[in-house]
């Protein structure tokens, strides 16, 4: 990796999600995904001293950690659609693929982004979710937009206390 200050520590992310639910053998592509953000969730208790006339912090402690993942898709699928729903998938005597929203109580599995980016290192991402139902759906869409299916997840922990691991792929320097 370039030591900074470097321009080819610039980085515009593109990737591949992908989404692969506990107990299922193989891993769902997500399609296009314009937007993949994680977010730490972290809550601190702070301390003040009151030895003298105004109080001053003399320790935080961490008390909570967690992680959200909060991601939109622009390819409306059946997979895509469960998650958002918390619903099983079926299919119907017509051989349309049909959603029982909220028929079921969790989505949880491996969530991959798998950078491709042409600017900057790749970063790939890897981590267990759990998909909690969040936003809208919009069934008609304002003039000529995209339908977007807006997910969150919460990132669970892993048997080695991680919330998610991040691989830096290495690219080639530019000149």
């Amino acid at each position: 990796m370039p030591t900074p200050p470097d321009i080819n520590n610039y980085h515009i992310g593109k990737g591949i999600v992908t989404f692969q639910e506990t107990g299922v053998t193989a891993a769902v592509d997500l399609g296009n995904a314009p937007s993949f953000v994680y977010t730490p969730n972290v809550t601190k208790k702070e301390h003040f001293s009151s030895r003298e006339g105004v109080r001053t912090k003399d320790f935080t402690a961490i008390t909570q950690v967690g992680a959200t993942v909060k991601l939109r898709l622009d390819e409306v699928t059946g997979d895509n659609l469960a998650y958002f729903a918390l619903g099983q998938v079926g299919i119907d005597t017509a051989g349309n693929t049909t959603i029982s929203g909220l028929s079921k109580t969790q989505f949880e599995g491996e969530i991959t982004v798998t950078g491709t980016n042409d600017i900057g290192q790749q970063v790939d991402f890897v981590a267990t979710v759990r998909f909690v139902p969040s936003g809208d759906f919009n069934f008609i869409t304002d003039g000529d937009d995209f339908t977007v299916i807006e997910l969150e997840a919460e990132v669970q922990k892993d048997v080695n206390g991680n919330f998610g691991i991040w691989t830096i792929r290495e690219q080639p320097v530019t000149v």
